[in-house]
């Protein structure tokens, strides 16, 4: 009995050895931390609906149909603005795959994307760095045009420090594309612009200009930095929109950047060039606007890993104890933000359209408005989608929009939600019937100030409330 109980133990021990030694291979290393990698930006696709995602979707869909529209179409506010769809190859690229395999088909596809856009910047960064990369990104991920802007500074990260000479008279190829595919371009000609200066190279000069060159060919011509301008010169945005806020880091990527500027300050901090590298920029860039969270951690997953290393490293061999805590503090502060993070992610599963007005929509189905509804800024984009007989009042397109008397579409709608007296103009001018609002605290007033008028709930569920008037 004891010699059979030996022998099996001997047995698992080698067979434990073995299995370590298979997973260490470094190709099947690579491709177990791109499929768990995958999985999890998959996975987090198929659960989280951007709420823009219904008109990205809706435009691609008119876009192939018609082809580019001169003006909005999906609202009844701005029915005279010169849209400028800075994103319409994104559109069409949602629109085409969706009808091809669904919504499925575009949770792998934009996994696939955020996945390469990860493994171009650390390929060969551990796993448990890669997961607190992908962790940090988790609030920002999905079926979002901003992953073409990732991968592609993923790629100018790979080619620009000088590694890839020939590769970098390829760039404005690749600027042909971002520009089509979304405005973070800019971002990408301000990458090139800070390595011509640094590295004092003439010819990132050229490749600069004619990356520039080459972000006219769109529809719009040099139009298209008109809408990028009024984006980018926005001041109020940080105030406004959450993804713009000013100082504010998600819990989830809280960890990276601990960590990340943990490393800095101990190993680089005393260089002032250090200071001026990518990374601080890029950090700069989060702290003032939260939505260039993943930018930075494509910017920084390398260093962090580089980080390690040069910890463990400094600490001598003899030393054994240290080495193992610092090893052993890494890996708790990994695996336990990691659990909380994609716990909280995906337990309990949540439904995809949890926080969408569901049963209010399938209402108006049944239902329609007799006149024009009010929404919900958050609601815009899933009403243009699951309503599209129906234009909404506001949507996430139009947070910097200007009407012809220069007032922003934006502080309008708050004005309505806020102000009783213009709610009353705008509901008359519009001939609204009918309210779509989210039971926030702001709205739950207004709700609460139509009902005692005469306004009639029709449907009340998933956080939001449908008022018909009588």
């Amino acid at each position: 009995m004891i010699s059979s109980l030996r022998y099996a133990r001997s047995r698992l021990h080698k067979t434990s050895r073995h299995f370590v030694a298979l997973i260490c291979r470094p190709r099947i290393n690579l491709v177990l931390k791109i499929t768990l990698v995958f999985i999890v930006f998959c996975l987090i696709a198929l659960i989280r609906l951007d709420p823009d995602f219904g008109w990205h979707l809706q435009a691609g869909n008119y876009i192939r149909g018609h082809g580019i529209p001169s003006h909005d179409i999906f609202t009844y506010t701005a029915r005279t603005f010169r849209w400028i769809d800075h994103e319409w190859g994104n559109d069409v690229i949602v629109s085409l795959l969706y009808g091809l395999g669904g919504y499925g088909l575009l949770a792998v596809v934009f996994g696939g994307v955020w996945t390469l856009a990860l493994f171009m910047a650390g390929s060969r960064s551990r796993l448990l760095v890669l997961l607190l990369a992908v962790a940090a990104m988790t609030p920002y991920a999905g079926i979002r045009p901003i992953a073409w802007t990732v991968l592609f500074l993923a790629l100018l990260l790979k080619v620009l420090p000088g590694s890839h000479r020939r590769l970098i008279w390829f760039l404005p190829i690749l600027f042909v594309l971002w520009a089509n595919l979304h405005a973070g371009f800019i971002v990408g000609l301000a990458l090139i612009a800070y390595f011509a200066i640094r590295k004092r190279q003439k010819a990132l000069v050229a490749i600069l200009a004619l990356s520039c060159l080459a972000t006219f060919i769109n529809p719009y011509g040099p139009r298209l930095y008109v809408e990028v301008a009024r984006t980018t010169f926005d001041g109020s945005l940080h105030f406004e929109i959450s993804e713009w806020s000013v100082l504010y880091i998600p819990a989830a990527s809280a960890a990276l950047i601990c960590l990340w500027g943990a490393g800095f300050w101990l190993l680089r901090r005393k260089r002032l060039a250090n200071w001026l590298d990518v990374g601080p920029i890029m950090l700069a860039a989060t702290l003032s606007a939260t939505r260039n969270m993943p930018l930075f951690v494509i910017a920084t997953v390398k260093d962090l890993d580089n980080f390690y290393d040069d910890i463990k490293n400094k600490i001598p061999k003899e030393l054994d104890r240290p080495r193992k805590i610092v090893l052993g503090l890494f890996v708790a502060v990994t695996i336990g933000w990691l659990t909380y993070v994609l716990g909280s992610t995906f337990i309990p599963w949540p439904q995809r359209n949890a926080s969408y007005p569901v049963q209010a929509v399938a209402y108006l189905r049944s239902n329609p408005c007799q006149g024009h509804i009010f929404n919900d800024y958050d609601y815009g984009g899933y009403l243009i989608w699951q309503l599209p007989s129906q234009p909404v009042y506001i949507d996430g397109r139009m947070p910097s929009w200007r009407n012809s008397s220069g007032q922003k579409y934006l502080t309008i709608y708050n004005q309505v939600i806020s102000n009783k007296t213009i709610r009353q103009r705008q509901f008359a001018k519009y001939d609204i019937q009918c309210v779509l609002l989210s039971r926030s605290s702001l709205n739950n007033k207004l709700l609460a100030s139509l009902q005692k008028s005469g306004w009639k709930t029709a449907v009340q569920a998933n956080g939001s409330e449908l008022l018909i008037k009588p």
